[in-house]
């Protein structure tokens, strides 16, 4: 489909080079010279797509892009930096700045129209599902560390997926992820890709090449990986990820650690729901009822329910109990399936999948429709 395409470079031999390549797939072209002239016309013009030059009069490429990325009008627009500069730095700051694409020169005309026409293809793809997606945010986290949050996020995004939604499950951890060796994946790219970029650079296309697909539907973002890889996260990657991911599905379910640093109040305090996880015995259970006190701090609208998992098959306090201590009613008591999860873990398979009729599969699929009973939560 034809694009109205800005070329900002101030080499004219390259302005027409490019135009030219444009110009024979049916692209109008416009052509900015410096850039402040680039930056103005991607906000007065509107084009479909911007290719820019890193060197330029007036205005770097680098900060071009950046104040486009912070500008809500062309947050989104699809980049393609080009640069003489071959330095793996150089395409790092690209990167950073908000740049979808980066070309070094001299460039292949074959490979820039390849590398366009893949761009504005994903890119449209991209705004109609923004067009017609709000995803529904629900976030399980622990009382306390080692209770199963990760085996239940796991299942209950399967059950969302196998109602034919479209499901992302986000590892949101700061330190290494299980996601990956419960589901037998070996990701190439995990969440701390998104550690070096700022949160403006984080678009629908960088996300979108995190997500790890599965023989059940669901598209996983996996946290790190390895401990090279491992810190922190601000509330502002936070944010823009989770903005990023709800366009991209109906359900958003992530796997949050039992943490109160920026970052995670920062998911919490934009989902939809949220599930706090908790064992039967009286440590967890005092742990959880400042986990919700800590949610509570982050606004008091916020929906929560809580969820008992017996993983040990003990029950050293009864649900009576639990819930006077938590003041609070359970939503789900959970027998114990330590060795048909372990089976299931093997297989790389959510026991929801192998063994939908099991126990443990029914108490994940009855949490699953409470939690989209609530109003206006079915997409």
């Amino acid at each position: 489909m034809p694009a109205k395409i800005l070329v900002a470079d101030d080499d004219v031999m390259l302005q027409r080079l490019i135009s030219n390549t444009l110009k024979l797939e049916h692209h109008e072209v416009i052509v900015a010279d410096n850039g402040p002239q680039a930056l103005e016309m991607a906000r007065t013009q509107k084009p479909d797509l911007l290719i820019l030059d890193v060197m330029m009069p007036g205005l770097n490429g680098f900060d071009v892009c950046t104040a486009l990325r912070q500008d809500p009008a062309t947050t989104t627009l699809p980049v393609i930096m080009l640069s003489g500069l071959g330095q793996v730095q150089e395409k790092i700051m690209g990167l950073k700045a908000g740049a979808d694409e980066y070309v070094t020169k001299p460039i292949d005309p074959r490979e820039l129209l390849t590398r366009v026409e893949m761009l504005l293809a994903r890119h449209r793809v991209l705004r109609q599902s923004t067009a017609v997606k709000a995803g529904r945010v629900y976030s399980v986290i622990g009382a306390k560390g080692g209770v199963g949050v990760t085996t239940l996020a796991i299942n209950l995004a399967a059950h969302l997926a196998g109602q034919g939604k479209a499901v992302i499950l986000l590892e949101f951890r700061p330190d290494f992820g299980t996601v990956a060796v419960q589901l037998n994946l070996r990701p190439e790219l995990s969440l701390a890709a998104l550690r070096e970029l700022e949160p403006i650079a984080i678009t629908e296309q960088v996300t979108t090449r995190l997500l790890q697909p599965t023989s059940f539907n669901i598209h996983v973002l996996c946290g790190p990986q390895r401990a090279a890889d491992f810190g922190p996260f601000t509330a502002g990657h936070a944010g823009a990820l989770l903005s990023r991911l709800t366009a991209l599905a109906d359900y958003v379910i992530v796997d949050l650690p039992p943490a109160a640093d920026e970052a995670t109040a920062a998911i919490l305090s934009s989902s939809d729901q949220i599930v706090v996880v908790l064992e039967p015995e009286i440590s967890c259970v005092a742990a959880a009822v400042q986990r919700v006190a800590q949610i509570n701090s982050y606004g008091n609208t916020l929906e929560t329910r809580l969820v008992a998992i017996n993983r040990q098959g003990t029950m050293l306090l009864s649900v009576r109990e639990i819930e006077n201590r938590l003041n609070r009613t359970l939503t789900s008591m959970i027998p114990p399936a330590t060795d048909v999860i372990g089976v299931a873990v093997q297989y790389g398979t959510p026991l929801v999948v192998m063994q939908p009729s099991h126990v443990f599969s029914e108490h994940v699929q009855e949490i699953a429709e409470l939690l989209q009973r609530v109003k206006n939560a079915t997409p």
